[in-house]
């Protein structure tokens, strides 16, 4: 019906996977997305290491130029440290950004992640490790599904976005990923166990872990304080994931204040100052009538070092895309990524400041109306 009226039907949005797959294949306009899906996250998270706004807007330029030139260099980031998961390795490098700071400008940094980097930079060894290890077992759609419903608690529409999944799908796959979670965790519990007797008993578990145990696998329960823990772990596991799971990952974790800021970052309307560079010697090379036709991978690719070139370099060639004018020689490179940021971002920092002091603060509805297949 829609075709014969003449109208599209609506298309679901590229997962992050597709995305990344488009950009490392030449095509610019996809990492906008993958821009826009995460920029909250990896804002938020750097508000919490960093000591101020404008250093963080700085450390957030720097993830994203280094994310776009990975992709676009084909190296496997996603599947080297946290795979099928993009943003656990986002805020990851936002982390390991901000401690090179420590020995140059140790005053950049937030008092209580300066304290973290001073004492070591420790990863909290006395929590379970083995949740960790049962997260890596899971196949990467069910680690994605795991770490926006639960540990980032993305709303359904984001997370829909990023896994590819239909919106009213994306419920119940995160209960069956929780399920793989729960029978992975036990199935590390029973590798360690050597009575058969107990092994049987926790597979009776895993079956219904919600239900109270029977009769008689109570009685088995009180007379085995090892199986009693596991039932303990297995039914708890929900708190446990919440709790336990981001620091095992990421090793500095805010929690609730990440959350919190988190919500209250809009979701930028421009692109960002090192994407303009990438994207404006394209467009130099081609007719100026719009044109479908995507770049080469090999222009694009010997673009991007010029795009990312301010986060090594003095000096800052390119273009803003509001701003035709080419920046004068004396702009240093982190000034024109903080300019081009602040930009078009100030209001979601003045949101994020007044957060602190305003802990219910709900984030703004996403804008509606985007119907790109690639999706916001």
């Amino acid at each position: 019906m829609h075709l014969l009226l003449g109208l599209r039907p609506p298309q679901q949005p590229l997962s992050d996977a597709a995305l990344m797959l488009a950009v490392r294949k030449g095509e610019i306009a996809p990492f906008r997305h993958l821009y826009r899906r995460h920029y909250a996250a990896v804002q938020a998270y750097a508000f919490q290491c960093m000591a101020g706004p404008l250093q963080a807007q700085e450390v957030t330029a720097h993830v994203f130029a280094g994310l776009l030139q990975q992709i676009l260099a084909g190296e496997s980031l996603v599947e080297r440290r946290h795979p099928g998961c993009l943003r656990p390795h986002l805020l990851g490098n936002v982390r390991t950004t901000a401690i090179t700071s420590w020995h140059q400008e140790p005053e950049t940094l937030s008092p209580d992640f300066r304290d973290w980097v001073a004492a070591g930079s420790r990863w909290p060894w006395g929590e379970d490790g083995q949740l960790a290890l049962a997260f890596e077992r899971l196949p990467v759609s069910a680690q994605r599904l795991l770490w926006h419903s639960v540990v980032d608690r993305d709303t359904t529409a984001l997370t829909a976005r990023i896994t590819g999944l239909a919106p009213h799908a994306v419920p119940d796959a995160c209960d069956q990923a929780g399920s793989a979670l729960r029978q992975a965790r036990t199935d590390l519990y029973l590798e360690r166990l050597e009575r058969q007797d107990c092994r049987e008993a926790i597979r009776r578990l895993t079956l219904r872990p919600e239900a109270p145990p029977e009769e008689e696998l109570g009685a088995h329960l009180r007379a085995c304080p090892a199986c009693m823990s596991v039932y303990k772990d297995v039914t708890r596991l929900d708190q446990q994931l919440e709790a336990q799971l981001p620091v095992r990952l990421l090793g500095w974790w805010t929690g609730e204040s990440y959350l919190r800021a988190k919500a209250a970052i809009p979701v930028p309307l421009n692109e960002p100052a090192f994407l303009a560079r990438l994207v404006e010697p394209l467009r130099s090379d081609v007719p100026a009538q719009p044109s479908n036709r995507p770049p080469a991978p090999a222009t694009a690719a010997a673009t991007a070092n010029t795009a990312t070139a301010p986060y090594t370099s003095s000096t800052a060639p390119g273009r803003h895309r509001r701003d035709r004018r080419p920046l004068p020689s004396r702009h240093s490179g982190a000034a024109v990524a903080i300019g081009g940021f602040l930009a078009g971002v100030g209001v979601g920092m003045l949101l994020l400041t007044s957060c602190q002091e305003q802990p219910g603060q709900q984030r703004p509805p996403a804008p509606t109306g985007v119907t790109s297949v690639y999706g916001p």
